[in-house]
């Protein structure tokens, strides 16, 4: 049996995950308090320390980090262009050189391309040197690809003030971006317009939902309720999935 420790981190909150065979035996969650470099790593040293992950020997550990900060280049264009252009672009221009890296994601012959604080990096390289470090997204779509794709797939990964939506079909991605949000009805509304765009609404397939590291799961409840109400998404098979990016990160070791 294969055992992983599995790890989704934000700047808001971190989850450790112990998985067997890619199935999720236990989670902890943890929310940071203070939120500079020095007291991320403080914080991260009492938690690892306190429920003995550096004691137990893995036979692989991963990372999830997540962030909206990520744009999704096709192999051919990032060659040409530099990553800083690319996100000082698209977000804001202080992110530093350092802070920015990249995933391959060979089954779109795409780069996701996207901002990682070197606090993330220096703490659990030098703790878990195996660890293998990815983007949020990069996992997703790894996952979703490594499946059969054909029909129509739709997921939103909820956040505190940002969501993800992706959408594959016919073994192809149709689209994926970050939201901002305040409410559920700005949710719905991106949701339906990004389907609308793509000549997919009122399609049959699947829409599997899940709360990112440190989002509220009674908002993700809630907001399923009233997806299930509309009209336009009835023809879509709507599932929360709490444990949909912990179960792809064991695809991605």
């Amino acid at each position: 049996m294969k055992s992983q420790l599995a790890i989704e981190i934000s700047e808001n909150a971190v989850r450790f995950a112990r998985l067997m065979d890619s199935e999720v035996q236990s989670v902890d969650v943890f929310f940071f308090k203070d939120k500079t470099d020095i007291r991320y790593k403080e914080q991260l040293d009492d938690i690892v320390k306190e429920k003995g992950y550096r004691d137990e020997e893995f036979d692989e550990y991963s990372l999830s980090w997540c962030t909206s900060v990520s744009s999704l280049l096709p192999n051919n264009v990032y060659g040409e262009v530099s990553e800083e252009s690319v996100i000082n672009l698209g977000f804001k221009s202080d992110i530093s050189h350092d802070s920015i890296d990249h995933n391959r994601i060979p089954e779109l012959s795409v780069v996701n391309v996207f901002s990682i604080p070197m606090w993330v990096k220096s703490f659990f390289v030098i703790r878990f040197p195996r660890i293998v470090m990815q983007h949020e997204g990069s996992h997703l779509l790894h996952g979703l690809l490594s499946a059969n794709a054909f029909s129509l797939q739709v997921v939103v990964v909820l956040h505190e003030t940002t969501f993800n939506v992706t959408v594959t079909n016919e073994n192809e991605l149709r689209f994926y971006s970050y939201f901002e949000y305040e409410n559920e009805e700005d949710v719905i509304y991106h949701l339906m317009y990004t389907l609308q765009q793509n000549n997919l609404l009122n399609r049959k397939g699947k829409l599997l939902m899940c709360a990112g590291v440190g989002a509220d799961d009674q908002k993700l409840i809630s907001l399923k309720l009233k997806m299930d109400k509309m009209k336009d998404l009835n023809q879509l098979k709507n599932k929360i999935n709490s444990h949909l990016l912990l179960n792809f990160q064991s695809l991605c070791v």
